[in-house]
């Protein structure tokens, strides 16, 4: 996959003061201000009220039961900075079953760093989050940070609406409805999230309401420069990677291994939704749980200008993609590109059968391009299908490889063109089709999709405008010749 240059944000140099915390011998009665003179407990810290600048500094090898609820605020430029010192494991906070572990209550301009998070407790009614940023009729709250924290054992209810009391991993929430209330600025990167419910990592939004969200709430507010890259998330009860709200968000190079265990409804491993411009991208998404359905990626209610691009799903028990928008909502403008599905998994429910590729809920989504994408499926029935009549997708370029026996394309409204099919029957109203074996090098993981040099696929492609400049493993796609079927160049 195309890779973004590593990066690691660093703490801005503290100007404020600087205390500390040690659980095992600090004193409540002491100034905070060296290691010396730590404070002891979570209640002594929420009992402050912090400044630009100031950094809150936990032992290593040190464990908190309880909230961490810190109050005042910081700035983009001279943050408010959560860490650790000393040496040994992270300094832990357990919530013990609260509302968060770690709670920002109508704060801003705080980074959190190093901790270990967690918020046990049973699987009930009560919403519970490891880190629960929550803003309400506040206005917008600008930079917050959470990189290199381990996030876990957080159960909660499986309750996804904006509306409702949410619990995740790591979650921010813009709420109320009295003052119009958002976030610019949110980064969160190189965190570990396992064992948690609902949402892994996450953006919720109740000032929601467009032109393409009419059953939203308030008007819209857009949640702006969200930045989610390089984390790791197991085990997830919901959703994996979530953004709503969002204008211009950049969600990549993620690994999400095992997302919607423990849910009704049907989840998505990383998805964008009501969000202009999102680019989802450079991901691996495996371990989708099958009972209900749950898709890698989801093309959601509300978006505009989508792109999901250069990603990896892979043995996944449910499908790699759905276009689905909810009642009172559409989408328009999706674009998926130099993907690769392999081993993702159709489903049949009594008698309904959902595809690998999957086009149909209740309203219709406009203006899809699903171009060079790879969908490499030896178990599955159906490869693509679409419900009803929706309006249609524009399929070119894709290589789709189905199982020996042959698999099926039930797709009447679908425009295909320069598509290669592999095990697969090709519909009349197919036009350019290519029917033959791709030649992958080693169809057993992602490098293995690269063409043999005798391959069909390739320059048997269509040039395609504005087409992102760049294979899944970021080669230049050429330009002096026709671009090859599938997601390599």
């Amino acid at each position: 996959m195309v890779q973004s240059p590593p990066h690691r944000a660093s703490a801005p140099a503290a100007t404020g003061l600087r205390y500390y915390v040690d659980s095992r011998s600090g004193d409540d009665s002491a100034t905070g201000l060296s290691s010396h003179a730590a404070w002891r407990t979570l209640e002594q810290v929420n009992s402050v009220v912090f400044k630009p600048g100031d950094s809150l500094l936990f032992r290593r090898g040190s464990t908190y039961q309880g909230v961490l609820k810190p109050r005042g605020s910081g700035t983009a430029g001279n943050p408010i900075v959560i860490g650790a010192y000393g040496t040994g494991d992270r300094p832990a906070i357990s919530g013990g079953g609260a509302r968060a572990a770690v709670f920002l209550h109508n704060v801003e301009g705080w980074e959190i760093r190093e901790l270990d998070v967690s918020n046990p407790g049973p699987r009930d009614a009560t919403a519970r989050a490891g880190i629960y940023v929550l803003l309400e009729d506040y206005g917008i709250g600008r930079h917050y940070v959470v990189d290199d924290v381990v996030v876990h054992d957080v159960a909660g209810p499986d309750a996804l609406k904006a509306d409702l009391e949410n619990s995740g991993g790591i979650v921010f929430k813009a709420a109320g409805s009295e003052v119009a209330t958002g976030f610019d600025g949110i980064q969160v990167s190189h965190c570990t999230v396992s064992d948690v419910d609902n949402i892994g990592i996450g953006t919720l939004s109740q000032w929601n309401r467009h032109e393409l969200f009419s059953a939203g709430t308030n008007h819209f507010v857009p949640i702006t420069n969200v930045r989610i890259f390089r984390n790791e998330l197991s085990g997830l009860g919901g959703d994996g990677i979530l953004v709503q709200n969002g204008m211009d968000s950049l969600t990549e190079n993620n690994k999400v291994d095992g997302f919607g265990l423990r849910t009704a409804e049907s989840r998505a491993g990383i998805l964008a939704s009501n969000s202009i411009r999102p680019i989802v991208q450079c991901n691996e998404i495996t371990g989708g749980c099958a009972t209900p359905p749950s898709f890698a990626l989801s093309v959601d209610s509300g978006n505009s200008g989508l792109v999901y691009q250069h990603n990896y799903s892979h043995d996944n028990d449910g499908p790699f993609i759905l276009f689905c928008a909810i009642p009172g909502s559409h989408t328009d403008g999706a674009t998926v590109r130099y993907n690769i599905s392999q081993n993702d998994k159709d489903l049949l429910l009594g008698d309904f059968e959902i595809p690998v590729v999957a086009n149909g809920c209740a309203n219709a989504i406009r203006n899809v391009k699903f171009y060079n994408n790879v969908i490499h499926s030896p178990a599955a029935d159906v490869i693509v299908g679409s419900r009803g009549d929706h309006t249609p997708i524009a399929f070119t370029n894709n290589i789709f490889s189905g199982r020996a026996e042959g698999s099926a394309i039930n797709d009447a409204v679908g425009v295909y063109d320069h598509n290669l099919y592999h095990n697969v029957a090709v519909p009349p109203h197919h036009a350019n089709p290519v029917v033959a074996d791709p030649e992958f090098v080693n169809p057993e993981n992602l490098l293995g999709f690269r063409l043999k040099s005798d391959s069909p696929a390739i320059g048997a492609g269509l040039a395609i405008h504005d087409d992102g400049d760049r294979d899944i493993h970021g080669t230049p796609i050429p330009r002096d010749t026709p671009p090859n079927i599938g997601a390599t160049s």
